[in-house]
């Protein structure tokens, strides 16, 4: 039949690669245009040829059909583009980590990379994903345990590489078939074909009670258990975040109840400049007029005892103003 499909063995897309680039390359003569350095040599595609299967298929079928930019990669590939090629292997880890945040905790993942409150503010659902830097993107996935700390130094390599040497932007450099091989794998296996696990999970299941359920303080005796086991990184992130959710315009009563029972843990455990941060977002409140914010911030901190981690000139104003009210009261009573 004139239409019946034809499936392809690699060797048979090898072949072919070779007969495109004969042609392709003769029609480039034709219309005077460069040939050198355009397309990279049949053996080196014939290397992502080879060993594209072993690799493809860590990947489970149902994923894979919805991998468009992979598809597009090995077609760049074949055609000898492997600077595309690379810019590819990164669309498709970028969608993915997308959509892993979007299904995790959108909230959490913008608290934790997020660390200016005007910006913070204009980041609500999934579509504001965009809004969000690629190198950000991997950091606050890697904030949020989503990605492993090797995963993590693994794709913020390739990401400086895909700024360097793809077709993102102009350059000369030489990129080989194995590389993209080892490239693809690592953004598979940390990424495209892993689901968040571990601590991840954890946190992710220990949000969705405090915004859903009545703790109790025996609830409360467990979760501040399993926080001792929580990576310093990801205690970081959560302290940001109950900070965050505690001080919303909109917070429920049950949700800063339900804080209260376990940000102390969490600020314990919290490095010094996770605490100068809470301080300071008391000050941004301050200063911008966000009453009811402040107030909150202040009662949060008062929680966990960390009014001394205020910025000197605001704790200033804190102690001078207190000091006020005290002597009205003490005038009053006389």
């Amino acid at each position: 039949m004139a239409n019946e499909l034809i499936v392809s063995t690699k060797n048979e897309v090898s072949t072919g690669v070779d007969h495109f680039t004969t042609a392709l390359t003769s029609y480039l003569n034709e219309l005077g245009l460069p040939t050198d350095k355009v397309l990279v040599a049949v053996p080196e595609r014939q290397r992502v040829i080879n060993n594209l299967p072993d690799v493809i298929f860590a990947i489970d079928g149902s994923r894979r059909q919805n991998s468009l930019y992979l598809s597009k990669f090995i077609a760049a590939c074949g055609a000898g583009l492997f600077d595309a090629a690379l810019n590819f292997i990164w669309d498709e880890t970028v969608v993915n980590l997308r959509t892993k945040v979007a299904r995790f905790d959108l909230e959490y993942f913008y608290d934790s990379v997020v660390t200016d409150p005007a910006r913070r503010t204009k980041l609500k659902g999934e579509s504001d994903l965009s809004k969000i830097e690629e190198w950000e993107l991997v950091r606050g996935c890697h904030l949020t345990g989503i990605l492993s700390d090797i995963g993590y130094k693994h794709l913020d390599y390739i990401r400086d590489m895909r700024n360097w040497a793809s077709a993102a932007h102009p350059n000369q450099n030489e990129l080989t078939g194995f590389q993209l091989v080892s490239w693809l794998e690592t953004c598979i296996k940390e990424v495209i074909a892993k689901d968040p696990e571990g601590p991840a999970i954890e946190v992710k299941r220990f949000l969705n009670s405090i915004r859903n359920t009545n703790l109790t303080a025996g609830d409360a005796q467990h979760i501040n258990a399993g926080i001792e086991y929580l990576p310093a990184d990801i205690i970081k992130s959560l302290l940001r975040t109950l900070f965050g959710m505690y001080t919303a315009a909109n917070a429920a009563v049950q949700i800063k109840s339900n804080i209260k029972l376990v940000a102390q843990k969490c600020w314990t455990l919290s490095p010094e400049d996770a605490k100068h941060e809470c301080g300071f977002r008391y000050a941004s409140f301050a200063a911008n007029g966000e009453i009811d914010r402040k107030s909150a911030a202040n009662e949060f901190l008062t929680v966990v005892g960390g009014l001394p981690y205020l910025p000197g000139d605001t704790l200033a104003l804190e102690i001078s103003e207190k000091i006020a009210n005290l002597f009205t009261e003490l005038c009053m009573v006389s």
